[in-house]
């Protein structure tokens, strides 16, 4: 069934002047950064048309998928935009160094400026704004090469160029399509099913879809998923997943640790844009010898945890590691109202079961936790409104072998 161009393009225009409007604010900016805002400008500035026709009509699935795409690629570039912002104004133990996160934003710059090339050839192939040009006509037209021997028609785009293993190519091309950009997740979780001939349980696909759709959109893009695969095989990285085992980060990771501050366990990584509601319950974890990671923001926590990934890996048991998010956090400037993110805490917990670790998690929170039934789907999972709830998740830590089960579950009191 088609899908309406109009809510898809709002969407991501929406994070484009998102994204747009927190640089504006930031005082200092590497080339880097600027040239990451250029790009997002053009994006807007081509979709903005399409989110703003009065009328509603399905579009073409070409033009579709590249907005998706598009949108993927839009939000894993704003989140190392916030971790590189954030890591110059704070002191964070065992931090991502300077350098990998300017080459983190510069890959960023390498896939938005692909995204921009895939999706003014859709906006060229499908005609759409020829088609609607009575509607409009200020809309932004894609330039295409008229020299000698060129043709009305762009030349097609080889969506699997990001994807550097044979197999890869050939699991995608055969079981996908050469031409296909994005695929439902249900769809994907199908064709990969088809793939291992039924040897794949359920749950090991729907980790893998966390793993490949990090963001939630609903679906695969063939470049996250080159992305995710980076130098593995398609086949290790599927068995590796079946085994339950842990990938690296896709990029390779320099870490900065200031003298005396050493991860060391039991650790407890704590998730809150506002820290000083939290600081009965941190004093009470540090007295039973527990360490306690204090970050702000979704993005910086997934910084901080592909910053300490062997760390973390080497110590995903209950007893020794577990995290705390609250549900809801203003996610980019406090000055800017709009970014209040309600699904902060299902990101954050979708992200550590995508990277298949599984350290208990508890979502502690205020009045929305009416919002957290989404914790029953996870292993390991649990929310509440109840300091004494909270207080037990924390000493499971200590008391007994992390075997502690009383605070999974949803809205536990």
């Amino acid at each position: 069934m088609p899908v309406e161009i109009l809510a898809i393009a709002s969407a991501v225009c929406a994070l484009c002047q998102g994204i747009q409007t927190w640089l504006e604010l930031q005082e200092e900016k590497v080339d880097t950064v600027v040239r990451i805002g250029s790009v997002i400008q053009q994006v807007h500035n081509i979709l903005l048309p399409f989110s703003t026709v009065a009328h509603h009509r399905s579009g073409e699935q070409q033009l579709v998928e590249s907005i998706r795409c598009a949108g993927d690629v839009l939000q894993r570039t704003k989140d190392h935009l916030l971790a590189w912002s954030t890591k110059r104004s704070q002191k964070i133990v065992a931090f991502l160094a300077p350098n990998t996160l300017i080459k983190q934003l510069k890959e960023d710059e390498q896939q938005l400026s692909n995204q921009l090339i895939i999706l003014l050839t859709s906006v060229a192939v499908v005609g759409y704004m020829k088609d609607h040009s009575k509607h409009t006509s200020d809309w932004p037209k894609p330039v295409m090469d008229s020299g000698p021997g060129s043709s009305s028609r762009p030349p097609p785009y080889d969506f699997l160029e990001c994807v550097k293993q044979s197999d890869g190519k050939a699991f995608w091309n055969d079981y996908i399509g050469g031409k296909v950009q994005f695929i439902e997740r249900d769809h994907f979780m199908e064709r990969l099913s088809m793939w291992a001939k039924g040897n794949i349980s359920k749950s090991i696909c729907e980790r893998i879809i966390m793993r490949l759709d990090e963001y939630n959109v609903g679906g695969v893009s063939v470049s996250n998923f080159g992305r995710v695969l980076g130098p593995n095989s398609f086949k290790v990285f599927i068995e590796t997943c079946i085994k339950g085992h842990k990938f690296p980060p896709v990029s390779s990771i320099d870490v900065h640790v200031a003298p005396g501050q050493s991860l060391h366990t039991p650790l407890l990584v704590w998730v809150d844009d506002n820290h000083d509601n939290n600081n009965y319950e941190v004093a009470q974890a540090k007295g039973m010898g527990i360490q306690v990671v204090q970050l702000n923001s979704t993005a910086m926590a997934k910084s901080w945890i592909e910053a300490n990934f062997a760390f973390l890996r080497d110590n995903d048991e209950p007893s020794r590691l577990r995290f705390i998010s609250d549900n809801a956090r203003n996610e980019m400037d406090p000055r800017l109202g709009e970014t209040l993110n309600v699904a902060a805490g299902e990101s954050f917990l979708r992200f550590l079961r995508g990277r298949f670790f599984n350290a208990p998690v508890l979502i502690y929170t205020g009045l929305g936790v009416d919002l957290t039934r989404y914790v029953e789907a996870y292993s390991a999972a649990g929310s509440t409104t109840s300091a004494r709830v909270c207080m037990k998740f924390i000493s499971g830590m200590v008391v007994g072998k992390g075997d502690d089960f009383n605070w999974q579950g949803f809205s536990v009191r």
